[in-house]
């Protein structure tokens, strides 16, 4: 199973990080950008027969984790 981070807060200002479990990180210039990557990039995981995870801080701390097709994870 691959797992794309995506904090709340950015690392810099206007620089959001996406942290996958087996490539790193990648940075961005929006969160929407951020997620937007994350979505893609676990489609695309998927496609290749592999699990992938989502998982994305709110700004109450809580993490919420949804599948390659953005849909919540209970």
């Amino acid at each position: 199973m691959i797992i794309f981070d995506i904090p709340y807060a950015p690392l810099h200002p206007g620089e959001w990080c996406v942290g996958s479990s087996n490539d790193g990180h990648s940075e961005f210039n929006s969160r929407l950008d951020a997620l937007r990557f994350a979505i893609s990039a676990a489609l695309k995981v998927q496609q290749e027969g592999n699990d992938a995870l989502i998982a994305v801080e709110g700004i109450d701390g809580q993490w919420r984790k949804f599948d390659h097709r953005a849909k919540g994870i209970v």
